[in-house]
């Protein structure tokens, strides 16, 4: 079994059993990450049938707003799934029904009620400049590629695709989920060849890597930054790509932590008295950072947090940061 490791921290590969419980939210919540940044996710199943064709039921629909503007039908499915039995069948269904007209004009109808759901009418006129209907009209008027979103790519699926002919192509995603060995809830996942250039949509600051984060990221920046905030005069700004906390004391500001987002953990600068400083878990370990954030006094150290259960004891290490901090530089 392939064993992934992000900072020290392994991760095994998790399996999902059930593709509509397990697999299908998955992909809803990190679809960004196979179709960039700006692309519409539409998690709906509609059977789509001409009056004398067979019946078809994508697992879901996506628009992308930037040049070349693409949209996708989606078919999430299980590596268990025999390639020329299941997956051939229904790919050549979308296929057969999307070029006809009615088909098309429902699919847009469709996307357009659903964008009200989403509140997205807005996005599009800002990101393409038209009116959200006519870009729709114009995006379902070529032929869509099709997208297999699967959790393992096994020998025979990738030829029996090949047997088929869709006018825009279909792309392979192999989208694998890993736990965390010490805490089953965190996750992160492997994504072959996503849809969209890497390079244009680098975390170039806090913003993007925070919007990028999972959930649990997410939860584990906004818990902490609100305890920090309460240790009292405290002032929370984005310094490019990193998130800093600075100790107001008589119109003094000094910087007393830094938070780095990485793909599987939040971690956490402080700066330490070489003298008081105490770490009996060793969560920050031996290593002395040089002068990244505190340049002038004290040991530069970080630690790693990947769940709520590490907060209470990570804010005595940065209560200690807080309480150090600023008294020399007065």
């Amino acid at each position: 079994m392939p064993i992934l490791v992000i900072d020290d921290f392994k991760y095994k590969l998790w399996k999902p059993e059930d593709e509509e419980k397990e697999f299908h939210p998955i992909i809803k919540e990190h679809y960004k990450h196979i179709f960039g940044e700006d692309s519409i996710y539409f998690d709906m199943k509609h059977k789509l049938k001409s009056k004398p064709g067979s019946a078809a039921i994508p697992d879901a629909f996506v628009i992308t707003l930037s040049k070349p503007y693409t949209w996708y039908i989606v078919e999430n499915e299980l590596a268990d799934h025999p390639p020329y039995e299941h997956i051939v069948p229904q790919l050549t269904k979308f296929i057969n029904n999307i070029e006809k007209l009615e088909i098309k004009n429902k699919i847009r109808d469709i996307l357009y009620n659903e964008l009200s759901n989403y509140n997205n009418k807005e996005l599009i006129k800002r990101k393409t400049g038209q009116d959200s209907f006519q870009f729709l009209d114009n995006l379902v008027s070529d032929p869509p590629k099709i997208c297999i979103i699967i959790n393992e790519i096994k020998p025979g699926l990738e030829d029996a695709v090949k047997t088929l002919k869709a006018p825009s192509g279909i792309e392979i995603i192999e989208f694998k989920t890993f736990e965390s060995s010490n805490a089953p809830n965190v996750r992160a996942y492997l994504i072959t060849e996503p849809l969209y250039k890497l390079e244009e949509h680098e975390n170039k600051n806090w913003e993007s890597s925070l919007a990028r984060a999972n959930n649990n990221l997410k939860e584990l920046v906004d818990i902490l930054s609100k305890q920090i905030e309460e240790l009292g005069d405290v002032k929370k700004e984005v310094s490019g790509k990193y998130l800093c906390f600075y100790k107001i004391q008589q119109g003094v500001r000094s910087i007393f932590t830094a938070f780095i987002l990485t793909t599987g953990a939040l971690k956490v600068r402080i700066r330490t008295n070489p003298n008081t400083f105490s770490d009996p878990q060793k969560l920050t370990g031996d290593k002395i950072y040089k002068g990244w954030f505190f340049k002038k006094i004290g040991q530069e150290r970080e630690f790693k947090i990947t769940s709520k259960e590490s907060i209470p004891y990570a804010m005595e290490l940065i209560r200690h940061s807080y309480e150090f901090s600023g008294k020399q530089e007065l």
